[in-house]
């Protein structure tokens, strides 16, 4: 599994290019070495950009999606604007799997949303956030895990096992 942004978008302090001939190359390519996308949804466009990819026949029908929330210049971890992402998806990308991930400090606040909704997965670490609060760096990825498993916990759900979580992505046994 690998991440695809279908599109472009503003970060802080550059743009993150991710033009339409790159985007096709980057998923032929993912589907001839059999690497299942996780698509990165910045912008409502990019939903429509991975249906684009479904439809020939780059991806599967049944996409893992996350949308990616809370990066400065970009899309905003606004509650609303999940549900219309989600909306969205589940209008044009029936079968999706789909997940949203919060950016800093709205990654536990974006988490609650999205299993409120019924996501698919989580995602947490230290890619996306550095800290456990306002004035406290994480100790590590373990440390952000496990406050994602007492989010999980909140919601009566559990961590999916490696062989369920490939199940559920679509991906192959290690």
């Amino acid at each position: 599994m690998a991440s695809l942004s279908t599109g472009s978008t503003n970060f802080p302090t550059i743009v993150y290019e991710n033009p339409a001939v790159l985007v096709l190359d980057l998923a032929t390519r993912m589907k001839q070495f059999e690497i299942v996308p996780e698509v990165e949804i910045f912008d409502l466009s990019h939903i429509h950009d991975a249906k684009r990819l479904i439809d020939a026949g780059l991806m599967s029908q049944r996409p893992h999606i996350q949308f990616v929330m809370g990066v400065q210049n970009a899309l905003p971890a606004d509650e609303h604007l999940l549900d219309i992402l989600l909306g969205e998806t589940k209008r044009i990308i029936p079968n999706a799997t789909w997940t949203a991930a919060g950016i800093g400090r709205h990654q536990s606040q974006v988490m609650q949303w999205a299993l409120a909704r019924g996501a698919d997965a989580v995602r947490t670490g230290l890619e996306d956030n550095i800290r456990t609060s306002r004035d406290r760096l994480a100790s590590g990825n373990d440390e952000l895990v496990r406050i994602a498993v007492g989010l999980l916990e909140r919601f009566s759900c559990r961590p999916a096992t490696p062989a369920e979580a490939r199940s559920s992505l679509g991906l192959r046994s290690a």
